[in-house]
């Protein structure tokens, strides 16, 4: 289903100028995002460009081993396919569906042609890619030094923002990766979570019950991460009631 009549929820999509959210919309489509799917591998050209709108997509490295580790997270704030932005679309690193729903997406080559055609667009992408390289330092620092239980509350906060649900499909295991952990490690963090009423969880999902209860028991990065996605967000807003006085 091509040319969506919905209201993009993507933050990125939202904030365009109305003449190219005019020009780009018409050339997505929806597509759902199933658990668990590989949107690329590493070293392969991605063949399309996301922005999700309830699903969450990782970026993973893996080991020799077959392990792998979280670099980041994208939902509605964001787009995967970066390396359409580039001229070797290669993709560096694993992007995989961890909580299911739905996104839009276009052809690389085709997003890539359109690129020139949407100059406010390609500015916001500069800015996505720089806010993402500071998500993703301070995804590295927070895995080295803070403890299991804070991290797993930022992943799951960070969760609930990009889905905006309260309720969503997560396996210990699929968290376990995420936070470069044993399943097991994981089970006695979330219980911690659960026993402190912060959460609740059943096979293959996970509830959070106290979002500000969970704020203040998650790290110091999430609110770092969550400000500069807020800029990010109000930079794109700023910018876009600029460009329609100046219409």
């Amino acid at each position: 289903m091509t040319g969506p009549s919905i209201q993009p929820k993507n933050h990125l999509l939202s904030s365009l100028p109305a003449d190219e959210h005019a020009r780009l919309i018409p050339l997505l489509e929806i597509f759902a995002l199933p658990q668990r799917m590989s949107l690329n591998e590493p070293g392969e050209e991605a063949s399309h460009v996301y922005f999700p709108l309830t699903g969450v997509v990782s970026l993973v490295t893996r080991l020799a081993d077959g392990s792998g580790v979280e670099a980041a997270t994208i939902g509605n704030e964001g787009m995967v396919g970066l390396p359409a932005l580039l001229e070797n679309r290669l993709a560096p690193i694993e992007a995989v569906v961890e909580i299911p729903g739905d996104s839009l997406r276009i052809p690389s080559p085709r997003f890539s042609a359109e690129l020139s055609r949407l100059p406010a667009l390609s500015a916001l992408l500069l800015d996505y890619t720089r806010v993402l390289f500071l998500y993703v330092a301070q995804s590295t620092a927070c895995n080295r030094r803070h403890e299991l239980t804070e991290r797993c509350a930022r992943w799951l906060l960070t969760s609930h923002d990009r889905t905006s649900r309260a309720k969503f499909a997560l396996t210990h295991e699929s968290l376990g990766e995420m936070l470069g952990v044993r399943r097991a490690s994981v089970t006695v963090a979330a219980g911690k979570l659960r026993d402190e009423g912060l959460i609740e969880y059943s096979q293959g999902s996970i509830q959070i019950i106290d979002r500000e209860a969970l704020e203040a028991r998650s790290c110091e990065c999430y609110r770092v991460v969550r400000d500069l996605f807020d800029h990010l967000a109000l930079k794109g807003f700023e910018g876009r009631k600029t460009s329609r006085s100046a219409s």
